[in-house]
């Protein structure tokens, strides 16, 4: 990526290496950090950068541009150790749960969101704690599965814990129950308002072009090419209950061989084709794009070709290519021209 003068130790603070020292200086008195992981990005080009560590099994995050915070001028940042949030009261977690249940952080996407894993005094998992500014439960659907709201006030989702193995990490097992998911999911009926899906409006893609295109100059013909093929050919289908963040790691598959829905706060009326884009599109990044006939199959009748094609593409721009960037993910980083021609074909 090209220097960005709005963010210019962008570089270090996504380095692990260099964040262990800074950690170290700033919060630890100079105690050396053994283990220095980087578990969230939130970079805006030309405006800021944030980043959650996790050092030695304590969280702390990082954030450019701001004055509160622990100061750490070495990286053009303010740190604010676990459970410092300039937005979020993650204290609200403790609060919420009954005496001898115990909350430990698992997620952290500071000032968005955080999850954590409410733990009985054995360790065993009773429960999920969501926190988010705008943390509202979602109905049930019938024959789909979800965890199901427990308790739902302050900011906070407590969810039932359900067990399985998420599909990111079952080598491609799932797939097909995944389909079948989204099917009964995409035929439930609607007793309840939504917004509509957004994602793959026209000014969301240009947006992700131009993004792309100012930090990785070297492929922006590619991203125009792509926006330019998607603009050419804008689809507009019938609206239904759509998951809106689709993808393998929001997908849990239990004991029973069935897929649960994980993450339903971007529930939204939409095209079909663009939960089922979302996710054939990243089983393009991953290289496994065989996955698409044990899916497809699964959905049963899925939506026409047409469909499946545009919303695949877009989601190859908006949602593989452009969070490469603004989550820094290096594989795909080194990967983006692949991606984005592979959306133009």
């Amino acid at each position: 990526m090209i220097h960005d003068p709005a963010v210019p130790r962008r570089d270090a603070l996504l380095r692990p290496e260099t964040m262990a020292g800074v950690v170290s200086q700033r919060l630890r008195d100079g105690v050396p950090v053994e283990r220095c992981e980087r578990r969230y990005v939130k970079y805006r080009a030309g405006e800021s950068l944030r980043v959650v560590y996790r050092c030695d099994g304590e969280w702390v995050a990082a954030r450019t541009g701001r004055r509160d915070g622990v100061a750490a001028p070495e990286v053009g940042a303010a740190l604010y150790p676990f459970p410092h949030d300039r937005k979020l009261d993650l204290a609200a977690v403790g609060r919420t749960l009954d005496a001898g249940v115990t909350p430990h952080l698992v997620a952290w996407a500071a000032e968005q969101s955080a999850t954590f894993e409410c733990r009985d005094p054995s360790g065993h998992v009773l429960a999920y704690a969501r926190v988010q500014p705008d943390a509202a439960p979602w109905p049930a659907f019938g024959a789909v599965r979800a965890p199901r709201v427990l308790r739902a006030e302050a900011g906070v989702l407590l969810l039932e814990a359900l067990e399985g193995v998420r599909l990111d990490r079952a080598a491609g097992q799932g797939l097909a129950a995944l389909g079948a998911a989204l099917a009964q999911l995409h035929a439930a009926a609607l007793g309840f308002t939504l917004p509509r899906f957004t994602r793959a409006d026209p000014e969301r893609l240009d947006t992700a072009a131009e993004v792309i295109a100012r930090v990785r100059p070297d492929v922006a013909p590619a991203a125009q090419r792509l926006l330019a093929r998607l603009l050419d050919r804008a689809e507009a289908r019938e609206p239904v209950l759509i998951h809106g963040d689709a993808n393998l790691r929001n997908a849990l598959l239990t004991a029973d061989g069935t897929v649960a829905l994980l993450d339903l706060e971007d529930l939204s009326l939409g095209p079909a084709a663009a939960d089922l884009g979302q996710v054939l599109a990243a089983l393009i990044a991953t290289r496994a794009p065989h996955g698409a006939q044990a899916l497809l199959r699964g959905y049963g009748d899925p939506p026409d070709a047409a469909a499946l094609r545009w919303h695949t593409a877009a989601a190859l721009l908006a949602r593989q290519a452009l969070p490469a960037v603004s989550r820094h993910r290096p594989v795909l980083l080194a990967r983006l021209r692949e991606l984005l021609d592979a959306g133009s074909a």
